[in-house]
């Protein structure tokens, strides 16, 4: 089996791709809410195990909102190993990125990861207050980054002033096992 890399119908190759993506095949797929593009792939590539997970975990971060997928997957033991997925969701000031991770673990069980990255065009000071006001200081990273986290603790959020602090980009991210 050949790493190959299709990207916008373009072949990349390189030795690096060839030993990272040689068990892998890759997918681009648009959609609009009505259903999760990455589920779409991962039930049409034989995904079972954690089928609902992808698309619950889809759902929830796309809502409705039109996004596009682009999926990886494991062509051996397809089923037993993780879905990944880039999303990017669109909004009517931009899109986001999102990463999610849907996979089983050694138990058997299903485990999910998503981090969802924002620029946004104001201050983090003032992202915080308007967007990330009922979670608390939980730390920092390096020497800019603010961490924060929600009441439960299962949510963070991470804010980088960008722009000299005119603007900020925020990744929030959240594990789940199931």
């Amino acid at each position: 089996m050949k790493g190959v890399f299709f990207l916008h119908g373009r072949k990349v190759m390189s030795s690096m791709r060839r030993l990272v993506l040689a068990a892998m095949m890759v997918g681009t797929t648009a959609a609009t809410a009505d259903e999760v593009s990455s589920y779409q792939t991962a039930r049409k590539q034989g995904v079972k195990t954690c089928l609902e997970k992808v698309k619950e975990v889809g759902n929830f971060l796309v809502g409705d909102h039109n996004h596009a997928s682009h999926d990886v997957w494991n062509t051996v033991d397809t089923d037993k190993r993780m879905f990944s997925s880039f999303l990017v969701k669109e909004y009517s000031d931009g899109d986001t990125h999102i990463s999610m991770i849907v996979g089983p673990d050694a138990t058997g069980k299903c485990f999910a990861e998503y981090n969802e990255t924002t620029f946004w065009s104001k201050s983090c000071s003032i992202i915080r207050e308007e967007v990330f006001s009922e979670f608390k200081f939980a730390g920092s990273m390096k020497e800019a980054t603010i961490v924060l986290k929600n009441k439960e603790d299962s949510v963070n959020a991470y804010l980088t002033p960008q722009s000299n602090g005119n603007a900020c980009l925020s990744t929030r991210r959240e594990v789940v096992f199931y």
